[in-house]
């Protein structure tokens, strides 16, 4: 009985083995892009970058903006999407980059191999602290440094 077992539990592993073997060698021949995973992952740290900026300024070679009190340039330079000053490298092997805005969002369009591409950078108007404000206006401060909110003097 247990001779049986060993000799049906090998056949099952040398079947299991040629299924295997097939299923590496068709894997393995599946050409895969990593630059575009490179790019979808650099285009969620800009975005993220984007999403606090302010002071956005469009042009076709570039943006202009102010991101913790620094004024900060995005560009392409030597083939490389750049964030100035400092190097900050969010796209490798561009050989055409520009950007353009499209239904109030800023786009980027770059060619790499021959292929175009498109992303959404950031909407044109960003965020600004007061659109999260529920009064437009402050209270008056009175001589004590206290608002009069809370005064009941009637």
């Amino acid at each position: 009985m247990n001779l049986m077992r060993n000799l049906l539990g090998l056949m099952i592993i040398v079947m299991m083995l040629n299924i295997s073997l097939l299923a590496y060698s068709i894997t393995g021949n599946i050409s895969f892009d990593y630059n575009q995973i490179n790019d979808d992952l650099s285009f969620c740290q800009l975005r993220r970058i984007m999403l606090i900026a302010y002071d956005q300024s469009l042009s076709h070679d570039s943006i202009t903006f102010t991101y913790h009190n620094k004024e900060f340039r995005l560009s392409l330079v030597n083939s490389k999407l750049l964030l100035q000053p400092g190097t900050q490298i969010f796209l490798n092997d561009v050989e055409s980059l520009y950007f353009i805005e499209i239904n109030g969002c800023y786009v980027v369009r770059y060619t790499r191999k021959g292929k175009e591409y498109e992303k959404v950078i950031c909407s044109k108007s960003g965020i600004y602290i007061d659109d999260f404000s529920d009064c437009d206006v402050l209270p008056e401060l009175n001589s004590d440094g206290e608002s009069g909110l809370y005064n009941q003097d009637t």
